[in-house]
């Protein structure tokens, strides 16, 4: 193990979370700023605000966070596509990324369906919130923040960054296991425990497609995937046990499959 090519995934990984917290908390800021601006006066009802505006204080702090550390490989002349492994991936093994990372994302989703995450409500209020200004609005934010903005972000700092800094004089599962752990203690606020290991599989698994592919593109195509039974079971009546059961095992079988096939491309 190269411990100061960990030393520097781990460097990287707690400059990501901070940027984070600083680009959101920053923007929560200016939203109770434009709250007060309007007149509110409540505390509450600023603080509310905030959080019915939680799309796009997230949204913009994943595109800030992105720019940053862009940027900052900009700065140190580094070749971004080759960093970052931004190249192209064959059909096949994207085909077979997608369906690794959706099937095992069924499989969770449906595993913990009667638990309720803090930030999947939090952005549930919040679709309801931008709904109301405009049919459809709210719905077309979660799906830019979900399936666009969080993989771009998430994808270029945990495969593109901390994956590929902890791969270097590293045995192969170094990295997988590395950037996978970090991946899931960063969802430990979005919904305890349960969701980092639930993340960390995720983790997993994008490391992986990640490893097999050596594309981001299809790390960061199977991460959007991987988000869409937000929006299949958006708003859906409670799932009948038979149907459970049902998606569950087609779930298992296509991510066995799918893995195994991935697992013995070239």
């Amino acid at each position: 193990m190269n411990i100061k090519s960990l030393c520097k995934s781990i460097l990287f990984f707690i400059l990501y979370a901070l940027l984070l917290i600083v680009f959101q908390t920053l923007s929560s800021i200016v939203l109770m700023a434009v709250a007060a601006f309007k007149g509110i006066r409540d505390e509450e009802v600023i603080t509310q605000f905030a959080s019915d505006n939680i799309l796009v204080s997230n949204g913009v702090s994943f595109i800030l966070v992105s720019l940053v550390l862009i940027l900052i490989f900009k700065i140190r002349k580094a070749n971004i596509k080759k960093e970052f492994k931004l190249q192209k991936c064959k059909a096949k093994h994207l085909l077979m990324s997608i369906a690794l990372a959706f099937s095992y994302s069924m499989l969770f989703f449906l595993l913990t369906y009667d638990n309720n995450f803090e930030n999947s409500e939090a952005i549930h209020n919040s679709v309801d919130y931008y709904s109301r200004f405009a049919p459809g609005l709210g719905f077309v934010l979660m799906i830019t923040n979900l399936l666009v903005l969080a993989p771009i972000s998430e994808e270029l700092s945990f495969r593109g960054i901390i994956y590929t800094r902890s791969e270097s004089g590293s045995s192969t599962l170094i990295p997988v296991i590395v950037s996978s752990l970090l991946f899931g203690i960063m969802h430990l606020s979005a919904g305890g425990i349960l969701l980092v290991i639930g993340a960390f599989v995720m983790g997993f698994v994008f490391s992986f497609i990640f490893y097999k592919t050596k594309s981001l593109y299809a790390c960061i195509l199977a991460h959007s995937t991987a988000n869409l039974p937000d929006f299949i079971f958006y708003n859906h009546p409670k799932i009948s046990g038979t149907q459970t059961v049902v998606i569950l095992g087609i779930s298992a079988a296509i991510m066995i499959a799918s893995f195994v096939l991935l697992y013995r491309s070239e």
